[in-house]
């Protein structure tokens, strides 16, 4: 019998490692991606490199939420604290993410999309930070069912990063 628990606690630890590889290959193919973006069409220095980063960021996440668009929204309402209140928010929210990558790729209305940015990623950790204390352990509604990882850091990390750059971009602008 302890044979069998030992034998399931790998399967998951590895099925875990296998994501959290996927989840790297992900943000490093956006990292490599926004570069390639920024060198051909960005404005130079480190608000041309966080616009392009930001335009493919939020375009990938918006399309795994597309995917899995249905599970998304569902699990979405279960923590977002807008979303738990307001269903049709969970339901925009995917076409929300890819509006604003879509103004950062293209560079439209900078203050307004930087400003929105910071709003929505502030009530997005909101909602993380709450559930991450209650330690539900349900999965990141944030990767659809491309990627499975459990609502943790990597949200967190993902609302606060997004909210940090929008910032600095305002801050880099206002100087």
């Amino acid at each position: 019998m302890e044979h069998n628990h030992h034998a399931h606690n790998m399967i998951s630890a590895e099925s875990s490692a296998k994501e959290y590889a996927k989840f790297a290959i992900v943000v490093a193919a956006i990292t490599v991606l926004s570069y390639v973006l920024f060198l051909q069409f960005g404005e130079a220095g480190l608000q041309g490199y966080l616009r392009s980063f930001m335009g493919i960021f939020f375009i990938v996440f918006a399309t795994f939420k597309f995917i899995g668009y249905e599970m998304f929204a569902v699990m979405y309402a279960g923590y977002d604290i807008v979303a738990k209140r307001f269903r049709p928010y969970a339901y925009a929210y995917p076409f929300i993410e890819l509006g604003l990558g879509l103004l950062y790729v293209f560079d439209v209305m900078p203050n307004g999309r930087d400003l929105l940015t910071l709003v929505i990623m502030a009530i997005g950790s909101i909602g993380v930070a709450q559930e991450m204390k209650k330690r539900s352990g349900i999965h990141c509604a944030c990767l659809g069912n491309v990627i499975k990882l459990p609502l943790s850091t990597v949200s967190l990390v993902e609302d606060v990063g997004m909210g940090l750059m929008a910032a600095v971009m305002l801050a880099l602008r206002a100087m």
